[in-house]
């Protein structure tokens, strides 16, 4: 019913004056549930309880996230064709980016050191999340090149001989509104700023030296 659009949320009820107020009805239950405060709830909305950020819906959404994209990824693995020089490098499981860069042919697109400098002048811009503020708090100076190795891309492949990495993010979206694309580039943006640089097809990651031979991918799913 929610990706349908025809769910009674709390923001629609309360326009029409059967609730009082918009709050999200599921994250109120979370917190309750786990006992924690249920002030400065978010708005109960189509799109907002069908994404991760929905306390009562995350464990739903991400485990949907994931088997979607395990699909589509594997497809496009067994699409490939006999002279392709991509390889996909995380079909088992996912792995952040600190794995990722200890290995050998990616060590060669760029070098550990030059990768973290780029990203940490990137993730300095991007706030600690109330849930982060621990970690940053215990160690301001190293949080930030540390946030960014524990990214974890949904998919990575590599062209070992033009020395081009890839990193693959999936999106979900419904296509029933307009400008639904541009919205989701926008969210993806902001939420991936240290791995990406600006679009949706094929930009570059870090225009510096050897960093301008890693690439980002979005692979956008539409209709529900």
């Amino acid at each position: 019913m929610a990706v349908a659009g025809n769910t009674p949320t709390s923001s629609f009820l309360t326009k029409i004056g059967k609730m009082q107020s918009a709050e999200c009805r599921l994250c109120r239950i979370a917190r309750e549930t786990r006992g924690e405060s249920t002030d400065s709830l978010a708005a109960e909305t189509h799109g907002y309880i069908n994404c991760a950020g929905c306390e009562g819906m995350a464990t739903t959404v991400t485990a949907t996230h994931h088997s979607i994209w395990r699909h589509l990824y594997d497809s496009m693995h067994a699409a490939q064709k006999s002279k392709s020089k991509l390889k996909f490098v995380t079909l088992d499981k996912e792995s952040n980016m600190s794995t990722l860069w200890r290995r050998e042919e990616f060590l060669r697109i760029c070098s550990k050191e030059d990768l973290a400098e780029k990203a940490q002048d990137i993730e300095v811009t991007i706030p600690v999340q109330k849930s982060q503020e621990a970690r940053y708090n215990l160690d301001p100076e190293s949080f930030f090149v540390n946030r960014f190795w524990d990214r974890r891309p949904d998919g990575v492949a590599i062209n070992e001989a033009l020395q081009i990495g890839y990193i693959l993010e999936f999106k979900r979206s419904t296509d029933r509104d307009e400008g639904f694309l541009e919205v989701k580039e926008a969210e993806a943006n902001h939420h991936r700023s240290s791995t990406n640089a600006s679009s949706v097809r094929s930009k570059l990651l870090l225009r510096s030296g050897n960093l301008s031979r890693l690439t980002l991918w979005w692979v956008t799913a539409i209709g529900g």
